[in-house]
């Protein structure tokens, strides 16, 4: 297994610079997902991983080892695509075993190593089917034997969930997490889901317009967020700007309303705070501080909560409850009373 250090990597095609002078560290047995839109860089970034692309400046290293120039069969790495690329003319055992194969590997260790890996993936008894004859759930963890038989160093994986339906995709990326800890591989996963890179991960990097914007656990990031791309990029939020006040009291004001946060030191007026959706709460009668008047728009249910779109403070929120404590949704046009904690908003930069 190995360590991966990134050291101010750059590509570009063209004229335009899709990977920006990435640096990153990522740990030996680590899962590491790049998450961002489409067309920001990632798949590219991996791609430089593979070796299937040349880097125009910077440097790639597994462990103390420079890659740069090392063709792809001698990196080490097991790939698995978007779309599996298996072979539809050989069956799941010779899918599987095409890499030791060509490896020229003994027979006997072929066939040990390929019933091993088809036990780990719950596939042995398949060996002998078609990927025509799979569903894609199969499909996707013969790609995934495929890229673990060989004992690569180095797992990359490019939104391998994506051609799944939704339930699928849950039990799989369970499955992707459990086998990937039993093999202790080094693992970079591409996708552009946050759920599914939040379940996922030990650690995670926000990728934008080729930039790295920040990288960390996906606890901290969904609750510190580096910026308000990544704010607004790790799911639902409301950003709102805190105006000077000169009562000294409050930390300032949202649309004339009296903000007070209890977060230690605060930046010179104004700021932004975010709040997530279920961050903000119905006030109750004792509530005094960060309270203020809504309208609801629309509200949706969606089983273990409601969503309401509501207006408040000079503009659209959205405010997530639980159902079983919220009872009914508001139909359009309702009054709520709500509020947030003054230790709860996060300040984030620009």
């Amino acid at each position: 297994m190995a360590d991966i250090v990134l050291d101010r990597l750059v590509k570009r095609f063209g004229g335009q610079t899709v990977v920006d002078h990435i640096s990153l560290g990522i740990a030996d047995g680590e899962f590491f997902t790049l998450l961002g839109p489409s067309g920001c860089g990632k798949t590219t970034l991996l791609r430089l991983l593979a070796g299937f692309a040349a880097p125009d400046g910077g440097d790639i290293r597994f462990g103390t080892k420079s890659i740069v120039g090392t063709p792809p069969h001698r990196r080490e790495c097991g790939m698995v695509f978007q779309n599996y690329a298996l072979f539809p003319h050989l069956d799941v055992f010779e899918n599987v075993s095409y890499g030791l194969k060509a490896r020229k590997r003994p027979a006997r260790e072929i066939k040990e190593k390929v019933m091993d890996v088809l036990k780990s993936v719950h596939l042995d008894g398949l060996e002998q089917r078609y990927p025509r004859q799979l569903s894609g759930g199969q499909q996707q963890r013969v790609a995934l034997a495929r890229a673990l038989v060989i004992r690569p160093e180095v797992l990359l994986m490019d939104e391998p969930l994506s051609n799944l339906d939704a339930k699928l995709r849950i039990d799989m990326r369970e499955e992707i997490r459990r086998i990937q800890k039993q093999f202790g591989i080094t693992t970079v996963y591409v996708t552009h889901d946050q759920e599914e890179a939040m379940a996922v991960s030990d650690r995670m990097g926000i990728i934008s317009e080729g930039r790295l914007r920040q990288a960390g656990r996906p606890e901290e990031i969904y609750f510190h967020p580096a910026d308000s791309f990544t704010a607004e990029f790790m799911g639902e939020c409301t950003l709102l700007e805190v105006e000077a006040d000169a009562d000294c009291a409050a930390a300032g004001r949202i649309d004339g309303m009296p903000v007070f946060l209890d977060m230690g030191e605060l930046p010179e007026t104004p700021f932004t705070i975010m709040l997530r959706p279920d961050w903000i709460e119905e006030a109750g009668p004792e509530t005094s501080r960060n309270r203020f008047k809504a309208v609801v728009r629309e509200s949706v249910f969606s089983g273990p909560d409601i969503l309401y779109l509501v207006d408040a403070l000079g503009r659209s929120l959205r405010v997530r409850v639980p159902s079983a404590k919220h009872g009914r949704p508001r139909e359009a046009g309702a009054a709520l009373d709500l509020c947030f904690k003054p230790d709860i908003p996060v300040v984030i930069g620009t």
